[in-house]
């Protein structure tokens, strides 16, 4: 199967979930055979060598905005097509490359079907006029939970029987293993129990939530206890504000940027997996704690309902409830046996569900009856 797939981003290393699962994705497809045509903003950083891929540079050579791309991606698409015709174009963003793929097929009479990735709906009155129209006209939706499909039915009213839901997974590089010294030391952790947030600092990620809720935690916990926040963002003058307003200078750590290769022992460190997350679609941080051994406490909101299973690899509070989840975590600090317990069944839990493989099979599995079906 030859596909082309239009990108905004596909980085060696990126802080953005959605940007890792693109990359992945499109290596491990072309691992198993699957020409990889990938148009990508010229100078914008990617793997080098990957059998199976081709890289197509376009300009501009910076990111482009989302009402720019359709006039700039339906040529660069037809390029593609030109030198080499493939079997189906996929939209890996349904605002960025969705609308070009679709009027790439109608203008330049393309006969391959079109597949849109989607994740979750992010508020905004554009919806109903971009993200309906642009699902709606794709031959396949791929959705990475429930909740999303549900979503798309309940915010927009939009049929929902060409979505199909492929869960997101983790590769087995997620294990657990014990806490590195060196990164303890960093970090000044040696001694303390550790609750571990990763992702960037948003506003949708609710770190002003979690300084709070700490602040109580500290003070009721069995003992010395340190918060983690791996991630860089915006927040993060304001975030170091409000540590110094709360009495919580040395307990929160801030590591910024976190490279791949330092990923895996760094969630390591976590006794507990903390996720106040307001919205997410199937997000990856909690599933890649979870492969190590971490109980995750988050808010039942959105998809982790679907990771998470409330009282046997986690708890699951209501959204913004600092009460609730603050005696849940204190909950876990206090009983090792329990906090065990949790965090074996977190990782049985994705090893049964959310493995990587399993992902890109049935993605690939999804491609073939849509180009089976078109033709």
């Amino acid at each position: 199967m030859r596909i082309c797939s239009p990108h905004c981003g596909i980085a060696p290393e990126s802080g953005s979930g959605g940007e890792v699962y693109e990359r992945e994705l499109l290596k491990d497809l072309a691992g198993m055979g699957v020409e990889c045509h990938i148009p990508l903003a010229q100078g914008k950083p990617h793997d080098r060598g990957v059998s199976g891929w081709t890289v197509h540079p376009v300009w501009p050579p910076k990111g482009l905005r989302w009402y720019i791309a359709p006039f700039v991606w339906p040529r660069a698409i037809k390029r593609v097509w030109d030198a080499q015709a493939f079997d189906l174009l996929r939209a890996h963003s349904v605002r960025f490359i969705g609308p070009a793929a679709l009027l790439a097929r109608r203008r330049y009479r393309l006969p391959v079907p079109v597949v849109t990735h989607h994740h979750h709906l992010d508020p905004s009155p554009l919806n109903p006029f971009i993200e309906k129209r642009v699902l709606d006209a794709s031959d396949r939706v791929i959705t990475d939970s429930e909740f999303a499909r549900r979503q798309l039915a309940d915010e927009l009213g939009l049929r929902t029987d060409h979505v199909t839901v492929v869960y997101c997974g983790v590769g087995p590089k997620y294990a657990p293993m014990p806490k590195e010294r060196a990164l303890l030391a960093r970090y000044g952790l040696e001694g303390r129990q550790v609750l571990l947030c990763l992702g960037p600092l948003i506003h949708r990620k609710n770190p002003f939530f979690l300084l709070e809720a700490f602040a109580e935690i500290r003070r009721a916990a069995p003992g010395p206890v340190a918060l983690v926040w791996v991630g860089a963002g915006p927040l993060r003058a304001e975030l170091t504000a409000l540590v110094r307003k709360l009495g919580l200078d040395g307990e929160v750590i801030f590591t910024g940027y976190v490279p791949e290769a330092e990923k895996v022992p760094t969630l390591n460190l976590a006794d507990v997996f903390v996720f106040p997350s307001l919205l997410e679609g199937f997000p990856l941080a909690p599933q890649e704690a979870m492969s190590c051994g971490k109980p995750v406490v988050a808010f039942r909101v959105a998809s982790l309902g679907e990771m998470v299973d409330d009282g046997k690899s986690g708890f699951l509070v209501a959204r913004n409830d600092r009460s609730a989840f603050v005696e849940r975590v204190l909950t876990l600090l206090r009983d090792r046996e329990l906090l065990a317990r949790f965090g074996a069944a977190s990782a049985e839990r994705v090893d049964r569900n959310f493995r990587w493989d399993m992902t890109v099979r049935r993605v690939l599995e999804v491609y073939q009856e849509v180009v089976d079906g078109f033709r």
